[in-house]
């Protein structure tokens, strides 16, 4: 499995479109891991997987609306 997933919005005819590692940040979220941390703000997340693998959740282009596409990363 990768140790970084990082989301891309493509834009089209006027539209946000989420790419498929958007999907699959949002899958892994709801299928496989466990929420552990939430940062002050509410916009960084760190999870636990299965295997104890911990993730963390960020939104580097936060500048754009909604806090921009997803950024997954393995840190411990």
């Amino acid at each position: 499995m990768e140790k970084e997933i990082i989301g891309k919005w493509i834009f089209k005819n006027g539209e946000v479109i989420p790419d498929s590692n958007c999907f699959l940040i949002k899958s892994m979220i709801k299928n496989d891991l466990k929420e552990i941390k939430v940062s002050e703000d509410g916009w960084i997340k760190q999870y636990e997987d299965k295997n104890g693998i911990i993730w963390e959740l960020t939104y580097p282009e936060s500048h754009l609306q909604g806090g921009g596409p997803p950024k997954l990363r393995q840190i411990k």
